[in-house]
């Protein structure tokens, strides 16, 4: 069975930055921040256009 493909992937380093913030927020009791980002890098990688992780163009 082939994999489903992913609109967006992140960069591991990006990955394990992320991983270090959410464990930092929550060890801070932050968890209300925790969960914002957790929705909005799932909202990324499921490619939603509205996303407010989108990088401007380059110009």
């Amino acid at each position: 069975m082939a994999r489903p493909v992913r609109p967006n992937q992140l960069p591991i380093e990006t990955l394990r930055w992320l991983e270090r913030r959410l464990l930092s927020l929550e060890r801070q009791e932050r968890y209300e921040c925790a969960y914002a980002l957790r929705m909005e890098v799932a909202e990324w990688l499921l490619g939603a256009v509205d996303a407010n992780l989108t990088a401007p163009a380059p110009l």
